[in-house]
């Protein structure tokens, strides 16, 4: 009996002993101590803390290549600003991002699905176009995701005042620079002078030129007009104002109503008078959105965090270029017509936004 009583009281201090282990040693790796379930005060109702990965993941140290587009244009400058709030809320992953000059939109595609670039700015036009391989792509791209909207891109075509030029049908003949190579401005470009009666290529002396450059060329009098796809008001057509009497080319109801027949996701906008030095009238002319792309091999956890990065950070962003204040949750879906990444989707839905099946 003695004997009985003396094993059973070593089986239970095992047990007490393995109890005790665990509850020291478990999910506590490292040295640091997370909670089991639930959310704290300030986490996400998806059950990640500020600052943590969410389901026990982890982002290994990463450098991430951003494409933006050429110098003068609203993408470069703005991605600068963009990499450096994202940085900011990255740094404790050890993740950072560098905004690198390109010629934006159907390059930026290119890169990135190619893996040259983990993220990049473009057209959602354009983005539409890369996924059913037409008009700039020979092939629909398959390692490419949307995160979400950046800002809304506003067409503008400005000339030389001494032109006479003031409506699209009147650029014929004229030498205009009608956007960096391999940018969303060039098939934009093409797609309005055609619903003009203007062949691109036969109608007008093309040039290809970064908005920065095509400023310099205007003032000095070795190009006729510009087309541009930036921010209002655009930093390089308010230089040209400085030296220079311009003309702002209005596109009519008709050649609109023409490309919406095959490109819905183009709308008006009226740049009001006023908006730039020596602008007496409205002009009529049309937007689309510029989107944020990733790869789509990327992984959920890292495009989370990218996600949550950008959209958190539109003041700081707003301090250093003017478009920062249109980097907001509403709307950040609005004209996303290609696939969403799982990451942002993730983030999308915590925050209460209806993620469409763009799959």
């Amino acid at each position: 009996m003695k004997k009985m009583k003396k094993t059973l009281a070593l089986a239970l201090a095992c047990v007490m002993t393995v109890g005790l282990l665990a509850s020291c040693g478990g999910g506590n790796q490292g040295g640091t101590s997370q909670p089991s379930g639930g959310s704290s005060a300030g986490q996400p109702s998806g059950g990640s803390s500020a600052g943590q990965p969410s389901g026990g993941s982890t982002i290994e140290p990463q450098d991430l290549v951003m494409g933006t587009g050429s110098s003068g244009g609203t993408y470069f400058a703005l991605g600068g600003a963009m990499a450096n709030a994202m940085n900011n809320k990255l740094a404790e992953y050890q993740v950072t991002i560098s905004a690198q000059a390109s010629g934006a939109s159907v390059e930026n595609m290119n890169l990135i699905n190619q893996g040259e670039m983990d993220l990049g700015i473009a057209m959602n036009n354009v983005a539409a176009n890369a996924f059913e391989g037409t008009g700039a792509f020979s092939a629909p791209v398959t390692n490419v995701a949307s995160i979400g909207v950046v800002y809304n891109e506003v067409y503008q075509i400005v000339a030389n005042a001494s032109t006479g030029a003031k409506n699209v049908e009147d650029l014929k003949g004229l030498k205009i620079a009608v956007g960096p190579a391999g940018s969303g401005t060039v098939g934009l470009t093409e797609k309005v002078l055609a619903a003009a009666g203007i062949d691109i290529d036969k109608d007008i002396q093309r040039q290809s030129d970064s908005f920065g450059d095509a400023a310099t060329k205007m003032q000095d009098g070795h190009i006729d007009a510009a087309c541009n796809v930036l921010a209002v008001p655009a930093a390089s057509i308010q230089e040209m104002t400085t030296s220079m009497d311009l003309s702002y080319i209005n596109i009519s109801d008709e050649i609109l109503a023409t490309i919406q027949a095959d490109a819905p996701y183009f709308t008006r906008k009226v740049i009001e008078a006023g908006t730039y030095n020596g602008q007496t009238e409205d002009c009529n002319t049309i937007t689309c959105k510029a989107a944020l792309y990733c790869r789509a091999d990327l992984d959920e956890e890292t495009v989370y965090q990218i996600t949550k990065a950008f959209y958190e950070s539109g003041d700081e962003i707003a301090a250093a270029h003017a478009t920062g204040k249109e980097v907001q949750l509403e709307g950040c879906l609005d004209g996303i017509t290609t696939p969403i990444h799982p990451g942002a989707a993730r983030y999308f839905t915590e925050m209460g936004i209806t993620v469409p099946d763009n799959g």
